[in-house]
């Protein structure tokens, strides 16, 4: 049987651990110092496409783990993807992320008494909007963010962006669109990942058929349609002479495909 004393001293050590590793303080310096950051990476570089603050803030060995895009497996990776994607000059939908008030939490990580990182937990709220119209919101997330100590700064190493959900539009929100411009939609298409991609008309909007993908899609106006169980959006381009010659698909409002008419 063990000791009171023993039992009395394993305690400690354990309320001592506890405090070690619980979250930190909404007042203290490393809270304040993470917010911060989480403010440049987001505030100034999703939202304004700032590319700057990535540079130095993220971790040159950094990895990204979406639980609907996949892996990005490299700073260098990722800036390009912001780059081409979000703050592409092409882009005619804009995005805005913002953080959901008190959801930030931030969890230290020691090594033998001397801090080396933190975890930095939290849900953010997107919006999307485009030119002439009222902004909308678009997916919510969780995402969990390993932060490293450097010598003179903090940087991201790994994110974990999961549970995205999407506000379901009511179906009375679906533009109308003729049947004639719905009918110039149709065909064949190709895309570079997708391959083959089959375009055809339904009752309320067009069907989409590409790999694994078979789905109906609802017009959100007459060149913008909608994926209802997934962040996805599908933009119908034309040339100058007013001929459909290819969509592009945006995820999360970032673009993921181009697919050319045949």
């Amino acid at each position: 049987m063990k000791s009171i004393k023993t039992i009395i001293t394993t305690t400690l050590f354990l309320g001592l651990c506890y405090n070690v590793v619980a979250q930190a303080s909404i007042k203290s310096e490393l809270f304040i110092t993470l917010k911060q950051s989480d403010s440049l990476l987001f505030n100034n570089g999703f939202n304004t496409c700032d590319i700057k603050p990535f540079e130095t803030l993220i971790a040159d060995d950094f990895e990204f783990y979406h639980d609907q895009s996949g892996v990005t497996s490299s700073k260098e990776v990722f800036i390009i993807g912001i780059k081409d994607g979000l703050c592409n000059a092409k882009n005619t939908i804009k995005s805005r992320r913002e953080l959901v008030n008190g959801s930030l939490s931030v969890y230290p990580l020691y090594s033998k008494g001397v801090l080396y990182g933190a975890i930095q937990k939290g849900e953010h709220q997107f919006y999307e909007s485009q030119e002439g119209q009222p902004e909308q919101k678009a997916s919510l997330a969780k995402f969990t963010h390993l932060w490293i100590k450097t010598e003179n700064n903090w940087q991201l190493k790994r994110v974990l962006s999961y549970d995205h959900t999407i506000k379901k539009e009511p179906k009375t929100e679906n533009a109308k669109v003729s049947q004639d411009l719905l009918e110039s939609y149709t065909g064949h298409y190709n895309a570079k990942t997708s391959g083959l991609v089959v375009i055809s008309k339904t009752e309320k909007g067009l069907h989409i058929k590409a790999g694994k993908m078979d789905a109906d899609i609802f017009p959100k106006t007459e060149t913008l349609f909608t994926h209802q169980q997934a962040p996805l959006t599908f933009e119908f381009i034309s040339d100058s002479q007013g001929h459909i010659e290819k969509f592009i698909v945006r995820e999360n409002n970032s673009i993921v495909e181009e697919a050319i008419k045949q």
